[in-house]
């Protein structure tokens, strides 16, 4: 009978990240070979510049939008810092781009064996990046900024990343003043995690999307003082937020 000893079961802890393209399923066949290369040289970019690459990451698994790498544990936070300049190269390039590109990130730290294929730290990276929340934190941002100018990519983390190097050791490119917290709950996963939002304010994104402000009336015509405000003109986006719609 074969020894069930603690050797057979040999495993290390990895920092695992996962980047996906926000809204993939959505753009058409032609786009998607393109979009998935220039995703794949952004994300190299962002991994060389912390000081990691794409050649020295283990278990590397290609999905249809995206990748997942695996980095020795003492690297986690390097690769927790890797969405910091994603999201600057990704909103770079929208500036000049008809169709904007976002990415969603995940990073977790968790036991992995080099002979498996099976890697359960793998599926709880996809749990977190299949958070309700963190998707409806996205999908806010995409509304908000259609030209991805402000918005490129945003962290979801679990909270061992959290416990073991973010909040602890200050991880300067991830403030943990800057994160927030949320639930993630799936079909077959439940558990805490936390999100960051470069430049941005994931605590107010939070509140918006959980507690909405009541929409303004929207105006069109000029506003001169001392005189009441013209009639609501219907259909008029108010982008700039001043109450006037849009070119007032």
């Amino acid at each position: 009978m074969t020894s069930l000893t603690s050797s057979h079961y040999c495993a290390q802890t990895r920092a695992v990240i996962a980047v996906d393209i926000v809204g993939s399923s959505q753009a058409s066949d032609d786009l998607l070979d393109p979009m998935k290369t220039e995703m794949e040289t952004l994300l190299e970019q962002s991994l060389a510049t912390v000081g990691l690459s794409w050649a020295q990451a283990e278990h590397v698994r290609e999905t249809g939008d995206g990748a997942m790498l695996a980095f020795p544990d003492h690297r986690a936070g390097q690769v927790a810092e890797v969405v910091f300049y994603l999201d600057h190269l990704l909103r770079a390039r929208n500036r000049d781009r008809r169709v904007p590109m976002r990415a969603r990130v995940a990073v977790h730290l968790g036991p992995m064996t080099d002979h498996h294929r099976y890697h359960r730290t793998y599926i709880t990276l996809t749990r977190l990046l299949s958070s309700a929340v963190f998707g409806d934190v996205v999908r806010h941002w995409c509304r908000a900024d259609p030209s991805g100018e402000r918005f490129g990519a945003g962290l979801v983390m679990s909270e061992a990343v959290w416990q073991s190097v973010v909040e602890p050791f200050s991880v300067a490119l991830v403030p943990p003043a800057r994160c927030s917290p949320i639930d993630v709950v799936t079909a077959d996963f439940t558990g805490n995690a936390w999100i960051h939002l470069p430049g941005l304010d994931s605590d107010d994104t939070l509140e918006r999307i959980r507690y909405p402000v009541p929409a303004m009336p929207q105006f069109s015509g000029p506003f001169i003082p001392g005189q009441s405000r013209p009639a609501a003109s219907p259909g008029v986006p108010d982008l700039d937020g001043d109450g006037l719609g849009v070119g007032a």
